[in-house]
């Protein structure tokens, strides 16, 4: 059966119900936590280091450490970039728009990303150690 509450681009998508769930695991890796098709269905690698990069926050940030603005600002993002990931993949120009994923520098602070395989999924990230928030 398909939940569709955790699909980021259904109309039944559910923020509560995805809040809820980050509350309930709050030693995951918010890196872990995107990926998780459980609360996020649809995400992927692209749009964890993109959505990641958008709000500030650093991939291995802990889930319960990351402040309760934060997450909100994690949950309206997602849904957001995904629609206009869609979009940018229809036109052809997707690459054109990432900020983070596979990119070398930060455009915010003009400085070296670092390249982490992180996580439990030990997926490719892409974040600025300066600009992205670690919450411990």
């Amino acid at each position: 059966m398909y939940d569709w509450s955790a699909d980021i681009m259904s109309d039944s998508w559910n923020a509560r119900q995805a809040r809820a769930k980050l509350k309930a695991s709050p030693d995951m890796l918010v890196c872990d936590a995107l990926m998780d098709q459980q609360i996020f269905s649809g995400l992927g690698n692209i749009i964890k280091n993109e959505v990641l990069f958008r709000t500030r926050i650093h991939p291995e940030s802990r889930v319960g450490a990351i402040p309760a603005k934060k997450i909100t600002e994690l949950l309206r993002e997602v849904v957001k970039y995904s629609f206009e990931f869609l979009h940018w993949k229809k036109e052809n120009t997707l690459k054109k728009h990432w900020q983070a994923h596979t990119k070398k520098t930060c455009p915010r602070c003009h400085i070296p990303f670092f390249k982490k395989h992180t996580g439990k999924t030990r997926r490719r990230s892409f974040f600025c150690t300066n600009c992205q928030v670690y919450y411990t």
